[in-house]
């Protein structure tokens, strides 16, 4: 059979660089939505002839990774509708114990709503009962690496590689195993941010009090005590994930083919998503601000993503032992780095098929990019995308790139006129905390 040439995986690393750089050069063309289409069929033009016309079973891929990317983008809309259909109302007061346990919550919730869902629901009243901070720069950091990143680590829910990686056969409740991980990481986090935090409280109690900041619509959100509004969305949260566990645990025993399956699933996620809309007041969506603005620029940069990348994959698999790339403290890394600067979903299947190629040279029957169900029951695959998974979901934190709540949540924060820092600032806060840690996870357990 023949080789994925070298020449088909350029358009995936040119859109990838495009993602990243024609935002800051090109602002204003970026900001539609349809221009983010243009792109992304432009550039995954060539992928589209090539599989085709001459890729060895192309018209299969092809059709394989547009159910992927119908499911991807039914998951993420269901989350992102529910979520907006939770409203925490009302203030607390933002002493040093009710910050930390508001990101214990998060990193948690991350998990079971997403880190684009608990982003959305937690940042907001988080702001609100620190009104009064003159310091309030390390929430939004913190922030974005507990709740944003380090919180989806647990279950295929929490952060779109491991969907992803669920979609093409890792089972759901694999992902536990990553349990130490996530312990080691958000533990340390929480435990610097209290410290952290109380000693900016405690400088901030020898000045005089801030002048509230909050614009006028959010002071009527933060009227009265606490209290939330749309719990009916938990019942269709627990219908979302009842769907997601049963399809991705039996779907194959009772439904067979894969596309059905993928309709099925689909259509669950979907169900679930429009009960959640039609039944939460309007008076909450806009209390949350809620729009499909969001969903509609993922669901059209991810076009291009997922189209470019089916012969990087491929050529990845086909050459992954004589990259250098055999360890998995270098997935660690390796996979973690290009998620910081790019988005970290595709980068997981690309070195998840980099760590077929490698498991399927360690011995044992030749592993497929598209089973990574094989790749997690592999004595030595499953080590590798044990890195993967850490190194794609916990390194996204480290620049606002890496991840999509992560400018969310910027954005959110400016809203309520707490400074943020800017590209340079956020990444040297993250080089000076998160690389440390993230030596000593590859240490300990890679």
């Amino acid at each position: 059979m023949p080789l994925t040439p070298a020449w088909a995986v350029l358009p995936f690393l040119v859109y990838l660089l495009g993602i990243a750089v024609v935002p800051i050069f090109f602002g204003h063309f970026w900001e539609s939505n349809r221009n983010k289409l243009v792109v992304a069929l432009l550039i995954s033009s060539p992928v589209f002839c090539y599989l085709l016309t001459a890729a060895p079973h192309g018209k299969a891929l092809l059709g394989r990774t547009a159910c992927d990317y119908l499911s991807f983008m039914a998951l993420l809309a269901a989350l992102f509708t529910i979520s907006g259909g939770i409203c925490l109302r009302g203030a607390l007061v933002g002493s040093p114990v009710v910050n930390t346990a508001f990101l214990a919550v998060g990193s948690v919730l991350g998990s079971l709503i997403g880190t684009t869902g608990a982003s959305v629901l937690l940042i907001r009243p988080l702001l609100r009962a620190n009104d009064g901070r003159r310091y309030a720069t390390h929430l939004v950091v913190f922030f974005i690496f507990i709740v944003s990143n380090g919180a989806g680590l647990l279950t295929p829910l929490g952060d779109p590689p491991l969907f992803l990686g669920f979609l093409h056969g890792v089972p759901f409740m694999w992902t536990l195993r990553l349990l130490p991980q996530w312990a080691l990481v958000n533990g340390v986090l929480l435990g610097l941010f209290a410290v952290i935090d109380q000693v900016q409280f405690v400088r901030e109690r020898r000045l005089p009090r801030r002048r509230t900041q909050t614009p006028a619509p959010l002071m009527i959100e933060a009227a009265g005590p606490l209290r939330v509004q749309g719990l009916l969305n938990v019942l269709w949260l627990v219908g979302l994930v009842a769907v997601i566990f049963l399809m991705g645990s039996y779907g194959e025993r009772y439904l067979g083919d894969a596309p059905l399956r993928a309709v099925v699933q689909i259509a669950g996620t979907l169900i679930f998503a429009a009960l959640s809309y039609k039944t939460t007041r309007a008076e909450i969506h806009q209390m949350n601000r809620f729009s499909w603005g969001p969903i509609i620029e993922v669901a059209a940069v991810f076009v291009g993503v997922f189209v470019t990348m089916i012969p990087a994959m491929s050529f990845l698999a086909e050459r992954g032992s004589s990259l250098g790339i055999t360890k998995p403290w270098q997935f660690f890394w390796a996979s973690g780095a290009l998620s910081s600067v790019l988005d970290n979903a595709p980068t997981y299947l690309t070195f998840t098929s980099l760590a077929a190629g490698v498991a399927s040279g360690a011995g044992g029957p030749a592993l497929s990019p598209d089973n990574l169900g094989a790749l997690a029951a592999h004595p030595v695959g499953r080590d590798l995308l044990t890195a993967v998974s850490c190194g794609a979901v916990l390194m996204g934190a480290v620049t606002y790139m890496g991840n999509g709540p992560n400018f969310m949540v910027k954005a959110i924060a400016e809203q309520h006129r707490v400074r943020t820092p800017t590209f340079l600032g956020y990444t040297l806060w993250s080089f000076a905390i998160l690389i440390p840690l993230f030596a000593i996870v590859s240490h300990v357990f890679f």
